[in-house]
């Protein structure tokens, strides 16, 4: 972020990527994603409903460490343990053609990670020989793109190559499922009476980039419709706050009295009117110690610089809250900002950012 607000890119790549893993990384939100995504010959060898969710790290050659956005891990039927059928899935907010060849290393890291934890005898690696029947796991990339434009990438790696007559067949292929929310209609967004969350959250991942006020309002109430009979479960009550998190800090055009009418809404919807609706709980505090110092001032440039260190001073409380004391370099870049929507949604992402390191980033 530069001294005055975030640049565009990077700021909704926290948010976006940091959205997709706390949905995506629900296993019912998975078991119902591949169901609807998997080809229909696939799913029948494949026992989805045990699905599990794997966050493999590796290390580059300058050790430094890089991971898929999500793995899915799903037994193969009539192979016991020995053998599982693995799922990456790329994440994309942006129109990146190296998505698939970020996959591809994600893909051969896997393998090679596969190959090491069931190559077991010692004999063997010794060799380095495989047994004649050994056969690597089966690996489907997916790359997941949101945006409000469409994807207009490779989804497969030998189309990355320079083109040589008589090279292609030998050239790796390796085909990614390319799901575009851009070009899927919102009345064909994938539904499963079992799992809510699926369509909630890819219907909010595809109109995050509305700029309308309205649209966006009306968007969240029909979701909030959608999960009010879930609404005393807790799991989606707490993707109702994910949910809402995601849109207050992505939508900036949504103003406080917008952000009031639907923390009302979503306190309706779940019963429960001391449900904590911290995004408010921080705004307010923000906005009534701005309004104290700019009072103080008497003049409206001191009710405008009050409002912006009284943010300033809401967000320092939460960092401090969540993390210990706010390093002088940290506090500096945050008071020199006096633009009062980017510390806006500065005080929600201190709040749900998991370190000092990420909320930092965002500063950049």
């Amino acid at each position: 972020m530069g001294k005055q607000r975030a640049k565009k890119g990077d700021e909704y790549k926290v948010q976006h990527n940091t959205f997709f893993e706390e949905t995506f990384g629900m296993p019912g939100f998975g078991v119902a994603f591949l169901k609807k995504t998997l080809p229909r010959e696939l799913k029948k060898h494949l026992e989805i409903e045990k699905l599990t969710v794997e966050k493999p790290k590796y290390r580059d050659k300058q050790f430094r460490e890089t991971r898929p956005d999500m793995v899915y891990v799903v037994p193969i039927r009539g192979t016991g343990s020995h053998i599982r059928f693995y799922t990456v899935i790329e994440h994309k907010a942006s129109d990146d053609h190296s998505a698939i060849y970020q996959v591809w290393k994600y893909v051969c890291q896997l393998c090679v990670q596969d190959v090491e934890k069931r190559l077991t005898d010692k004999e063997t690696k010794k060799r380095k020989a495989w047994p004649k029947n050994f056969r690597l796991s089966p690996v489907i990339p997916i790359i997941l793109h949101h945006d409000n434009k469409p994807f207009t990438g490779k989804t497969q790696l030998a189309d990355l190559f320079h083109h040589l007559p008589g090279a292609e067949k030998y050239l790796p292929r390796l085909l990614a499922i390319l799901v575009d929310l851009s070009v899927i209609e919102e009345d064909k967004l994938p539904r499963d009476p079992n799992a809510p969350e699926l369509h909630v959250v890819l219907l909010m991942m595809k109109v995050i980039f509305n700029k309308s006020r309205s649209t966006l309002k009306n968007k969240f109430k029909a979701i909030l419709k959608e999960l009010q009979p879930y609404s005393q479960i807790p799991r989606y009550r707490e993707l109702i706050r994910k949910l809402w998190y995601y849109m207050a800090y992505n939508a900036e055009q949504l103003t406080e009295t917008d952000a009031e009418e639907i923390e009302t809404d979503i306190r309706e919807t779940t019963g429960d009117d001391n449900m904590p609706t911290l995004v408010q709980t921080w705004l307010k505090k923000g906005r009534a110690e701005g309004e104290a110092k700019g009072k103080a001032e008497g003049k409206a440039e001191g009710k405008a610089e009050g409002k912006a260190e009284g943010k300033a001073e809401a967000i320092f409380d939460i960092l401090e809250d969540n993390f210990g004391k706010v390093p002088q370099t940290t506090q500096d870049a945050v008071t020199e900002i006096t633009d009062l929507a980017v510390l806006r949604r500065l005080t929600i992402l201190a709040g749900k950012c998991k370190s000092l390191a990420e909320f930092n980033n965002a500063l950049k």
